[in-house]
């Protein structure tokens, strides 16, 4: 059900709300009409017309200098409409903290007292220096088995935890892990080492209800000593299913190596049997078989290096060596998920959300030729990009310089990695198996572009982290004509662009000028020399 923003007065109070409405409210969404002391807009409108009409309108019917928000939002929002308003009282109604740049966005404002559930000290620090009263909520205590399990002893601590792991199950696990979820905003992977349905569907209903971030639950297959994974594989998959399908998390099952090799070449066997059997045609099923096992474990090789990525962006101890990381000689460990937060108070640069940087050391020790690191959400392209001295070096070698057939994701050699060309294009196999660009036709699904977050796509260098939103998706035969990096007048680059607006098989409805930089991401379609192309736009960094 669609929801809507609705705006509440009641006594000197703004009441911000996001919610469904009811019959009898819907003919008031976007007409600037008081009922029952509410006004009613979608989030287009309110975004367009928050100060010269919505702000206006609030101000002439009361005298308001409390706000209070009921629900986690986008507080960039609010931000106008707080200083339009001169609220000097803001309370955050909800059982959660907020991020630490949310938190910081209320400093420059005339509010004198904030109400909320929980801030660390250290934020809580920058507000009193600028004499903002802070008062918080009486948080739930977390119990110290839980706190054990993550090195973590109070609560500032667990605040900044990026990675946490459920060892074992007891009667206050869930109520815990609750209160973890409303006390810390930076949580990204959850790694379950204790089985059984009840306590994996609890974990998944309390990470599905958290609206503010995208969580990754892992099962370690290698620690279910009672088959659990096994014997409930069917239940497993429709679960990971309806988590990417209608919630804001992931679920992925890690299998130990000897099970995937056990069980690999039984099931190969078997089916080879059964083909033979019916088919007659022994030599063809081999082969085929052979060609599809190579891509399932080159596939699980790309797997596990952005598993050891993962761990190494949030991960400070390890036993894992540099020689090991560079050759791809790597094994997960339960000692590879700790995350270690120092005693002193934490930097910036530690506590904000992931950045390039955490992990391009480690990514240069694998390979001196990376430049940056690729997300597409929903999609499994989450690449480190590589750049050689010609296009064609990394359609046949891994990231480790190894020759392989699946390639690796790599920028244009004629782009300058250090800033932005006009255009900055990226290239990548469209691989069955799902890895490189094999996913990037999910851009098609009018089910993925629904999602607005899913149009954006995410490019960090050691000299920026970049959000482009997407603006042109189309297939196309063989050409070069979009693969132009710089452009000699606006003129020609506005041609540029209308030529590839036109070629979308979609209005996407975003605006590009001959001062936008463009990412362009290709790879190959189905069809005979065709090739599937995705342009998005740069966006403004936000303030």
């Amino acid at each position: 059900m669609k929801e809507y923003i609705v705006l509440a007065i009641i006594n000197n109070s703004l009441v911000f709300n996001y919610r469904q409405v009811k019959n009898d409210e819907k003919v008031f969404v976007n007409k600037n009409k008081f009922y029952k002391n509410s006004l009613f807009y979608t989030f287009k409108y309110y975004k367009r017309h928050l100060t010269e009409i919505i702000g206006k309108l609030i101000k002439e019917n009361e005298n308001i200098d409390t706000l209070r928000i009921l629900r986690l939002i986008n507080f960039k929002y609010v931000l106008s409409l707080i200083r339009f308003l001169e609220i000097t009282d803001l309370y955050l109604d909800f059982s959660s903290t907020i991020s630490l740049q949310d938190y910081e966005l209320f400093l420059n404002t005339e509010i004198k007292n904030i109400y909320c559930y929980y801030m660390p000290i250290g934020v809580r620090k920058k507000f009193n220096l600028k004499d903002i009263n802070v008062v918080t909520s009486l948080p739930k205590n977390i119990s110290f088995r839980f706190a054990t399990q993550q090195d973590a002893f109070e609560n500032d601590t667990l605040y900044y935890k990026k990675v946490i792991k459920i060892k074992e199950d007891y009667p206050e696990l869930i109520d815990d892990l609750r209160e973890f979820l409303n006390i810390n905003y930076n949580l990204k992977a959850i790694h379950v080492y204790v089985y059984s349905k009840e306590l994996i569907k609890s974990i998944v209903n309390l990470v599905k209800n958290d609206e503010s971030r995208n969580v990754i639950v892992f099962l370690h297959q290698e620690y279910d000593k009672g088959n659990f994974i096994v014997n409930n594989f069917e239940w497993l998959k429709g679960l990971s299913k309806q988590c990417k399908k209608d919630y804001t998390c992931e679920f992925r099952i890690i299998y130990a190596n000897s099970f995937l090799k056990n069980n690999l070449f039984k099931q190969l066997t078997f089916n080879n049997l059964k083909l033979i059997s019916v088919l007659s045609v022994y030599v063809c099923i081999v082969c085929l078989v052979i060609v599809k096992s190579y891509d399932y474990i080159e596939k699980l090789s790309v797997d596990k290096l952005n598993m050891d990525l993962f761990n190494q962006s949030y991960a400070s101890n390890t036993n894992r060596t540099e020689q090991d990381i560079i050759e791809g000689n790597f094994e997960l460990t339960e000692d590879d998920i700790d995350v270690d937060i120092d005693a002193e108070e934490p930097k910036e640069d530690i506590v904000s959300k992931y950045k390039f940087d955490n992990s391009l050391g480690v990514l240069k020790s694998i390979n001196n030729e990376t430049v940056g690191y690729l997300m597409v959400k929903d999609t499994n392209i989450y690449y480190p990009v590589l750049q050689h001295s010609d296009n064609n070096y990394y359609l046949t070698h891994d990231i480790y310089k190894k020759k392989n057939t699946i390639g690796w994701i790599y920028l244009d050699y004629r782009n300058n990695y250090k800033e932005l060309n006009d255009n900055t294009i990226i290239y990548g196999h469209s691989m069955l198996n799902g890895t490189m660009f094999g996913t990037l036709k999910k851009v098609l699904n009018s089910s993925w572009r629904s999602n607005e977050e899913n149009m954006i796509i995410s490019l960090d260098t050691e000299n920026g982290n970049y959000k482009f939103k997407i603006f042109s998706i189309y297939k196309v035969d063989y050409t070069t004509d979009y693969l132009k990096i710089n452009f000699e007048s606006q003129a020609e680059k506005k041609d540029f662009i209308k030529l590839i607006k036109n070629r979308s098989m979609f209005n996407l409805g975003v605006d590009v000028d001959e001062d936008d930089k463009i990412l362009t991401l290709s790879t190959c379609a189905t069809g005979n020399n065709r090739r599937l192309v995705v342009h998005a736009v740069l966006l403004e960094e936000e303030e």
